[in-house]
């Protein structure tokens, strides 16, 4: 009996052992399943993305190989749209936007094949037409219907591509979506150069304008205000007089012999000398004082706001004549200058204080140069 007993534990046991055998294997099976799914999905997901890539890259290709007949395209567009602005466009415009169309289908491109975003260059180099209205060569109006122009062919032969090739409607309209970012950040760059050069071009023709200002009231060669400028601050100062009661003195200044300067030195000694006696003039006046040159070797200098005329313009013209015969050194030609001398207290004709300024001077000349003469406006030069 205890045999028997044994015997059927053993069989009992072995029965179990055997289950559970069973139960291992089956779950060995089960896990074995899972892996393998899980590796199909993984492997069907590989192939879907493989997929789209070769899609997109596909898609580009094709892309590239229309996109000298895109450029065309717009060309041709532009000019059935706007017939008379291309007709009388610079004849740079056309080569331009085949240009500047490709290098935008071919960032397109580049995005689709290798995945490459549009780089700085490419930017840069399509939103410098934006300088291009600036410079007379097409409209802005015009320029910006080339970008539309651009955007709308190009979706139209993604699409033809894409239908002929069988490319998912996902893949075509993410490859559309990259278009039309690419159109609208050109055209956002495109004015930002646009408004860049047109800040250029504004800040250039202000220094123009201030340099032609400046020519028109001053003179070349020595910087000096011209006959037009000093005869607008004479104007200005004889009205003072009148409204403050101070007297003005106007110094007439001519070179002595100055032709014979430029025949023994040389015209180019002779615009030194000039130079020369004009900063000694600015060196001799007070900043609120007017030294003018009024062509030739004539100077003036307008002395305002004086309550002795006549005695401070004679100090005045003194020393410039003073200074000015101290001035040669070395192999410098000597320079002297005769002066005349006009004053008053009162308002006057400007042209009339010239002439009688102009008159003391020649009166200097008489007696020998090198001196100054003065008339008050009750003398005559006898």
């Amino acid at each position: 009996m205890k045999g028997c007993q044994s015997v059927e534990c053993a069989v009992i046991h072995s029965a179990s052992s055997s289950v559970g055998g069973v139960k291992h294997s089956l779950r060995f099976v089960d896990d074995i399943g899972v892996t393998e799914a899980t590796r199909g999905l993984l492997s069907a997901r590989e192939c879907s993305v493989q997929q789209t890539t070769d899609d997109r890259a596909a898609l580009g290709i094709a892309l590239r190989a229309s996109a000298d007949r895109i450029s065309q395209i717009v060309l041709e567009t532009w000019h059935e749209r706007c017939p008379e602005q291309a007709a009388v466009a610079h004849p740079q415009v056309a080569e331009d936007i085949l240009k500047t169309t490709a290098w935008s289908t071919l960032a397109i491109v580049d995005y689709l094949v290798n995945g490459r975003p549009q780089s700085e260059d490419q930017a840069r180099a399509i939103a410098a037409t934006g300088k291009a209205p600036l410079r007379d060569l097409i409209a802005l109006s015009d320029l910006t219907k080339l970008y539309f122009y651009w955007r709308d062919t190009t979706i139209a032969t993604l699409t033809d591509c894409a239908a002929e090739l069988a490319i998912a409607d996902e893949i075509l309209a993410h490859a559309l979506a990259v278009v039309r970012r690419g159109s609208d950040g050109s055209i956002v760059r495109m004015a930002k150069q646009f408004d860049h050069e047109r800040a250029r071009l504004e800040r250039e023709l202000a220094i123009e304008r201030s340099r032609l200002a400046h020519h028109a009231f001053h003179d070349a060669l020595t910087g000096l205000p011209n006959r037009r400028l000093f005869f607008d601050r004479l104007s200005h100062a004889l009205a003072l007089v009148e409204r403050h009661g101070k007297g003005i003195a106007l110094l007439y200044l001519d070179v002595d012999a100055f032709k014979s300067i430029n025949d023994h030195f040389g015209h180019i000694a002779g615009d030194q000398v000039l130079t020369s006696i004009a900063e000694t003039l600015i060196a001799m006046v007070r900043k609120t004082d007017t030294v003018a040159r009024l062509g030739g070797d004539e100077f003036v200098v307008l002395y305002e706001q004086l309550n002795t005329p006549i005695a401070d313009a004679g100090k005045l013209a003194q020393r410039i004549v003073d200074a000015l015969a101290t001035s040669a050194r070395g192999s410098a030609p000597s320079v002297t200058a005769s002066i005349g001398i006009a004053v008053t207290a009162y308002g006057v004709n400007p042209d009339t204080l010239l002439r009688r300024a102009d008159d003391a001077m020649y009166c200097a000349k008489r007696q020998g140069g090198s001196r100054y003469h003065l008339l008050s406006l009750d003398q005559t030069d006898g």
